[in-house]
């Protein structure tokens, strides 16, 4: 996948979560299945990971730096976004955010030069930036499935 397919696949998110903005909240805050998250819980995730993107991973690409040496926990950020998700923030402001910061994110990924793409991915050498990126998209996938079928099944 190019760097175009990666800009194009990420931002398309952000028009599937446009769909969203109609689902009530009774079903917004609902789990998947008795302990899981509910949509609310994964756009307040991809936020955060989204989040985490721009400001530990994207800037130190763009300057062709190695990453800093940091500790992070992601059950806790996983945790934090689900907190988050159920702390009053309404669904609109929550989808709207994960609209700007996806958008914010993509506006970052469009500025790194195309062979930074074909790099080994700094912390994991055995794969490229590009095939990173994929993994995000992918990981992103099985999230909108996730949402998708519950909806598909609630309705």
């Amino acid at each position: 996948m190019d760097k175009e397919q990666i800009v194009k696949r990420k931002l398309l998110l952000t028009e599937w979560a446009k769909k969203l903005y109609s689902i009530p909240d009774e079903v917004w805050f609902k789990p998947f299945n008795q302990g899981t998250w509910g949509t609310a819980d994964v756009i307040s995730h991809f936020i955060s990971w989204d989040q985490f993107l721009i400001e530990n991973r994207l800037p130190f690409l763009l300057r062709e730096e190695s990453f800093p040496a940091m500790v992070f926990d992601s059950e806790l950020i996983n945790k934090s976004a689900s907190e988050y998700a159920r702390s009053g923030i309404s669904k609109e402001n929550l989808l709207s955010e994960f609209i700007l910061i996806r958008k914010s994110l993509v506006s970052l990924i469009e500025l790194l030069p195309l062979a930074t793409f074909k790099r080994p991915y700094p912390l994991k050498k055995d794969i490229s930036i590009s095939e990173y990126f994929i993994g995000l998209i992918n990981h992103d996938l099985k999230h909108k499935e996730q949402i998708d079928e519950f909806l598909n099944s609630y309705y």
